[in-house]
């Protein structure tokens, strides 16, 4: 304490000064409140409640330099305060996670061994998405205390996130055995043995949470899915219908209006379905990161690779000597079926199936957004050299999911629904490369995405409303079309609706376009995506059930909804065979195809 904080007058003249402010702010003068406050925290320098209090009277006077500065040394000072993180991002959102960051570094280094300062810097490093610090962090943090439940609760996620479930669930147990009455290791452990279709391990765990904390909303979801993937639909909604309006945290209030609009569908009650997923839409859009629910970003880029296969470019493409393919591309719209195709091709015991990883996409997106001139001029003249080095990066991308050439399955399958986009590019590279085409009414396929609660970035924005899913499949099918049209890819297309009415038939055509020989090990695709563990895409719950076909036709159900954006969805539907969806009338019948 110095000496000033210790004498009576000093302490007696921070007292009126903070009375002044706080009579300035029933006043209504909340410049000279926010002033006065500051000058207090002045006086008290060392005091991190005192730059709190600063930054919450700048936030209210508007005075936005003197509210990031003091929520600055407010976190400098007490990096695991709440309100000052809170603060700091309210004053700046997009400094907030890297000036915290730095906060909570300096207490490491300032603290080394301090297993509360270590684990906090693991939780930093994991909001930053450094998902390998976080993890060397969290493991230093319970080397110094291995009781920390919180630390390994937050590890759990870290290893689930890199695909690691089963280490993920090995370390949720032992934060419940360190700390069994904490609430969040049971809601983690509810939601990771849902992803992995442990349904008995989710429904007690999430149980156990909500005896915890019965006001645990989010437990509360996972719980109703569960029901839901049991087949107890009215249980389901019931406890998602006595839910609290407003709801935040991991999962807000859209996620019950998709969950309850899911189990609606269900029952029938299709027009009462539709009205929640539009509003889990609009929450969605609202939670959303600034910029993340804005396509056009995606939108550019497949503009830009359309016009590298039109106007005639391709034919002006400089000759490049052609390089073994050393991945299958599996394609087509989202929600297309291409997740029921992976499980049963990564089931034969000569295939991989690379599962929606930034392998070509990342390869394609950094092509188009760097160099100059447009991008169907720098397609058409790339060099030699420039296309080693991209088939290079590809290969290095590539062997990350796959494995080291040489070690790995004969056939690996990069598959990726909107990597349609990039395939003038892969097709440039690889003009001998094979391409699975997967292909599902396109009725079907918009309104399923339009149902999705998914997490929102450029490429997937389009999806919050029918309008905007039906604009962007017919972007997207028109680029196929015309790279069919012009490229002539080597391809085979998987229709969803075949591959549900006869899974054999149309595997075994798939296994031999990829010049495998037919196992009846991917007529279990079932045991084999349980085995996979946590898939990552938003068909997993599907894919881990027997094959059904209520999804098949699903869309004449919302007859009524759809007829606005029929008319563009129409020449797709009438070119891949479907015919025309505006002759049929709405059907209740889950036959209906």
């Amino acid at each position: 304490m110095s000496a000033f904080a210790a004498d009576p007058d000093y302490l007696t003249e921070t007292r009126r000064l903070m009375a002044e402010a706080q009579a300035a702010l029933e006043r209504g003068d909340l410049a000279g409140s926010a002033d006065g406050v500051l000058h207090v925290a002045r006086r008290h320098p060392a005091a991190a409640g005192g730059w709190v209090q600063a930054a919450a009277a700048g936030l209210r006077a508007g005075a936005a330099a003197l509210a990031l500065k003091a929520a600055r040394r407010a976190v400098l000072l007490d990096p695991a305060s709440p309100s000052a993180a809170a603060l700091l991002t309210a004053a700046s959102p997009d400094e907030a996670l890297a000036s915290r960051h730095r906060a909570t570094a300096f207490w490491a280094l300032t603290h080394p061994g301090k297993a509360e300062a270590l684990g906090a810097l693991a939780s930093s490093y994991q909001s930053l998405g450094r998902s390998r610090e976080a993890e060397r962090v969290a493991r230093d943090a319970l080397q110094a205390d291995p009781n920390m439940a919180w630390v390994r609760v937050n590890l759990a996620v870290i290893l689930r996130e890199s695909g690691r479930e089963k280490e993920a669930e090995t370390e949720l147990r032992r934060a419940l055995l360190a700390g069994p009455d904490g609430n969040l290791a049971w809601r983690r452990m509810a939601a990771l043995a849902e992803t992995l279709s442990k349904l008995e391990l989710a429904d007690r765990a999430a149980r156990r949470a909500l005896v915890i904390d019965a006001g645990d909303h989010v437990s509360s979801v996972f719980l109703s899915i569960v029901e839901r993937r049991r087949g107890d639909l009215e249980s389901a909604r019931q406890r998602l219908q006595a839910l609290p309006e407003v709801l935040e945290g991991e999962a807000g209030r859209d996620a019950v209006e998709f969950e309850l609009g899911t189990v609606l569908d269900r029952l029938g009650r299709y027009d009462e379905a539709w009205a929640h997923f539009e509003r889990g839409n609009e929450i969605a859009v609202q939670r959303a990161p600034s910029g993340t629910a804005d396509p056009r970003l995606f939108v550019n880029t497949l503009n830009a690779y359309a016009g590298a296969v039109s106007d005639g470019w391709p034919a002006r493409w400089v000759p490049l000597p052609e390089a073994e393919p050393p991945a299958v591309f599996m394609v087509g719209f989202p929600r297309s079926g291409t997740t029921l195709l992976d499980q049963i091709l990564d089931a034969h015991p000569n295939a991989r199936v690379i599962e929606e990883q930034p392998v070509l996409s990342s390869v394609g997106a950094g092509f188009a957004a760097l160099g100059e001139g447009t991008l169907a001029e720098r397609l058409a003249a790339l060099n030699e050299a420039d296309a080693d080095r991209l088939r290079a990066e590809y290969r290095a991308k590539l062997a990350r999911w796959a494995g080291e050439e040489g070690n790995r399955p004969r056939v690996v399958i990069d598959k990726m629904p909107l990597n349609i986009v990039y395939l003038p590019l892969a097709l440039r590279l690889y003009p001998n490369a094979k391409v699975i085409l997967s292909l599902r009414h396109p009725c079907d396929c918009c309104l399923s995405c339009f149902m999705q609660s998914i997490r929102l970035n450029s490429a997937m924005a389009s999806f919050t409303s029918m309008e905007g899913a039906a604009g962007f499949y017919a972007r997207v099918m028109a680029l196929w079309q015309q790279i069919e049209q012009v490229l002539s890819p080597d391809h085979i297309t998987v229709r969803y609706e075949d591959l549900v009415a006869d899974t054999e038939g149309t595997a075994r055509r798939a296994v031999d376009f990829l010049g495998l020989d037919w196992t009846d090990a991917v007529l279990d695709h079932t045991a084999h995506a349980k085995s996979r563990g946590m898939i990552r895409t938003p068909s997993f719950r599907q894919v881990s059930e027997p094959i059904y076909t209520r999804a098949v036709g699903r869309w004449a159900r919302y007859r009524n909804q759809m007829a606005p954006h029929l008319d563009t969805l129409a020449p797709y539907a009438e070119h891949f065979g479907y015919g025309d969806p505006r002759a049929i009338p709405r059907g209740d019948d889950e036959s209906q195809g």
